[in-house]
């Protein structure tokens, strides 16, 4: 008797096993009862996606893989590690009237689902992305984590705030959806790693706004550069460095030929490391400096230098 997929023990008996032969093979190891009355073969039990199949097969039809699990089964960026342990208990959404109770290693969320919050994944019936996102920022998990997850669905064009907005009006009132609101609101396309996330979120809590991310563009709206943060008014451009990827030589000279050429166009480059994270006071003291001498050091640069000068100074009124 193999079963590669999970099963019920009353299906594999009704499929023509007597009990006697499917009590045998998990006596001799030959499978694996993931849950209670669901077998799988053993080689297969040390799989994360058995242990999905195996989790709805112990619900109703309408149960669906959620939370954690799903971001795990979707391979969204930057969630934890730990999330994709066959320890950690496998999250699902059922409907609200369902009668299945909590079981070991399975935790049940009752929940109003319809035909667009589901999927398929790996033919395994799961959340949505829009609908997993805003169920994830309905949790109380920390805030800068759910933030650089949205970041990065938003990044792989997995979903889009407008779609995450108009999920959450469906749940006006409930509980924890005006926080997922707030969490969505902070979500940022085009962030790159989840330490911009980081940093923007940093600033932004000491009350710097910024823009994210900062674009320069010539008169044809042709992009001539893109930063990860900035503030465009005041011509302050910000960078943040990750060692893997800005430690590449070709990656640190362009960076560098880059910055000479937003230097001579009046930009004030700031480029922030890991260390800067870990000393979030200094940072915002960096910002925070430049800020205050951002006018003085406009004031001095000539309209002619670059089209941002020239837009600068009128915003500032020196012109």
């Amino acid at each position: 008797m193999t079963v590669p997929i999970p099963a019920r023990r009353s299906s594999l008996i009704a499929t023509g096993n007597s009990a006697s032969q499917v009590d045998h093979g998990l006596k001799v190891g030959r499978t694996v009862a993931l849950f209670r009355g669901v077998h799988v073969d053993a080689r297969h039990a040390i799989e994360l996606l058995p242990h999905f199949r195996a989790a709805l097969a112990t619900q109703g039809p309408l149960a669906v893989i959620a939370m954690q699990s799903a971001a795990v089964l979707h391979g969204l960026r930057w969630i934890p590690q730990e999330w994709s342990l066959l320890s950690q208990p496998v999250q699902t959404v059922v409907p609200p009237d369902d009668d299945h109770r909590q079981r070991r290693g399975l935790r049940l969320h009752r929940r109003t689902t319809n035909a667009c919050d589901r999927t398929l994944v790996e033919g395994i019936p799961c959340l949505s992305v829009t609908r997993l996102l805003v169920e994830l920022a309905r949790l109380r998990l920390p805030e800068l984590l759910v933030v650089q997850i949205i970041d990065g669905a938003l990044f792989d064009k997995r979903t889009t705030k407008t779609e995450l907005f108009s999920c959450l009006e469906r749940f006006a009132g409930e509980r924890n959806v005006a926080i997922a609101r707030r969490r969505v609101e902070r979500a940022c396309e085009k962030v790159r790693s989840p330490q911009e996330t980081r940093l923007r979120l940093m600033l932004a809590d000491a009350g710097i706004r910024l823009d994210v991310p900062i674009e320069l563009r010539d008169w044809d709206g042709e992009l001539l550069a893109e930063g990860d943060l900035g503030i465009k008014k005041l011509l302050i451009w910000g960078e943040y460095d990750g060692y893997d990827s800005h430690s590449d030589r070709g990656v640190f000279r362009r960076d560098r030929i880059g910055d000479r050429a937003l230097s001579r166009r009046g930009w004030n480059v700031m480029r922030f490391v890991d260390e800067d994270l870990n000393r979030p006071a200094a940072a915002v003291r960096d910002w925070e400096a430049a800020i205050a001498e951002a006018p003085a050091r406009i004031a001095a640069l000539g309209a002619r230098r670059s089209p941002e000068v020239a837009e600068a100074r009128r915003l500032l009124g020196f012109d």
